[in-house]
């Protein structure tokens, strides 16, 4: 049986990644098998044509020992990383050799069965994202040997309570935070920060906490801006620096009895950012009352600046206020992971590594509160994605955590 295995990366660079990229590439080997790298996901099996062996070189690396010696150091990801989704691969990502006609987007699965077949492959160590992640268990479910590896910094994966960056993400969030509140309370200003999480507010939920946030505005509670303008110049009051801070997750949105009485308060690109959230026919309704001029939206699934950026300037409408806004985002992704990140990182190599030698596949590395490090069905990523409990951790009356004994993924499925 072949010993090759191929390790690749999806999704946005988290902090420890570069550490389980090492850990796995040093572990495999001690137990005899051949790491070969992918590099950028599962791009790097989209455009290999085995039909042209000098692509290859373009796509894999072989991972050795002294290769991978010192990427620990630096943050990223040594294998860079991407987000196609195979099933719906848009045509400006396939290449020529696999471009159908007339067809916007194409299910590449066969092809990356295909190539994995072709090159030997016994298994894929995947270190992906919730997306990432759901198609390794399209390809499971399809025959191919997968184990899965969870990182990013939203935490939000189903079936584990920690991810790799989650850790690290956090602790830089409530940094930042904390030196943006000194900024605002020198300027006597409202500061609206912008976290990831455009399904998810747990991370956000957690940072707002830990940063003592006046209020936290999450994906899964639609916010009235008149509320939370009243009760952010409350906190200002109330400060004696004179000054309030709110985190927005990114996917945040307005309740929509209200939609339409403050869209026409917003710039060109938050009015954009607003369409994106909502339903077709909402959108045209919206279009159809205002005249306005859209920018052009690139549907890629994420945004420099989006719910953070209305929130802030409905806040500057509302109150009359001065309001800046910051998003924290690709912020996040950098930086030196913290002990806990280094940890589970080497701690989920050496358990993919145990999975690897003893040939269960379609298994996910993870760290639940009542097994502490376990392994799951990698399956179960397709339940849904980790998202607040509302009526455990939120206050969705106020826009504040509502938090006992904290555990990092105390969530809803």
């Amino acid at each position: 049986m072949s010993k090759r295995v191929a390790i690749l990366v999806g999704g946005g660079d988290v902090p420890g990644l570069n550490m389980c990229l090492k850990s796995l590439v040093y572990r495999t080997i001690d137990e005899g098998f051949e790491p070969i790298g992918v590099r950028k996901g599962w791009e790097g099996f989209i455009n290999y044509n085995y039909h042209d062996p000098t692509t290859y070189g373009e796509h894999f690396i072989e991972l050795t020992k002294p290769v991978v010696r010192p990427i620990d150091r630096t943050p990223g990801s040594f294998l860079h990383a991407s987000r196609v989704n195979p099933l719906k691969a848009p045509r400006r990502v396939v290449p020529e050799f696999l471009r159908r006609t007339n067809v916007e987007t194409q299910d590449l699965t066969d092809h990356i069965k295909d190539v994995v077949h072709r090159l030997g492959f016994q298994t894929l160590l995947v270190l992906g994202d919730d997306d990432m992640l759901k198609y390794a268990a399209h390809l499971s479910r399809a025959g191919v040997p997968v184990i899965a590896i969870p990182k990013t910094v939203h935490n939000n994966i189903f079936g584990t309570d920690y991810t790799i960056g989650f850790s690290t993400g956090l602790a830089r969030a409530v940094a930042f935070i904390h030196e943006l509140r000194a900024l605002a309370g020198s300027r006597e200003q409202i500061v609206v920060i912008e976290t990831f999480g455009v399904q998810s507010g747990l991370s956000s939920l957690m940072t707002a906490f830990l940063a003592g946030a006046d209020r936290a505005i999450i994906p899964e509670v639609p916010y009235d801006p008149e509320r939370l303008a009243y009760l952010t110049m409350r906190d200002k009051s109330v400060t004696p620096g004179n000054y309030a801070v709110v985190t927005v997750s990114d996917g945040s949105r307005i309740v929509p009895e209200k939609l339409l009485k403050y869209t026409p308060h917003l710039s060109p690109r938050s009015k954009s950012e607003v369409l994106k959230l909502l339903t077709e026919d909402k959108a045209k309704e919206i279009k159809a009352k205002e005249e306005f001029i859209l920018d052009e939206v690139v549907e890629t699934g994420s945004s420099l600046a989006g719910s953070g950026m209305v929130a802030a300037e409905l806040l500057q409408h509302l109150t009359g206020e001065e309001v800046f806004m910051q998003p924290l985002t690709y912020l996040l992704r950098t930086g030196s992971p913290d002990g806990q990140d280094l940890i589970g990182a080497t701690n989920f190599a050496i358990l993919a590594t145990r999975l690897l030698k003893e040939g269960k596949f379609g298994r996910m590395t993870a760290y639940q509160q009542r097994y502490n490090l376990t392994d799951v069905d990698l399956q179960i990523v397709t339940q849904g994605i980790n998202q607040v409990d509302v009526d455990e951790m939120y206050d969705a009356d106020n826009y504040r955590p509502k938090v006992n004994l904290i555990w990092a993924a105390q969530q809803k499925g």
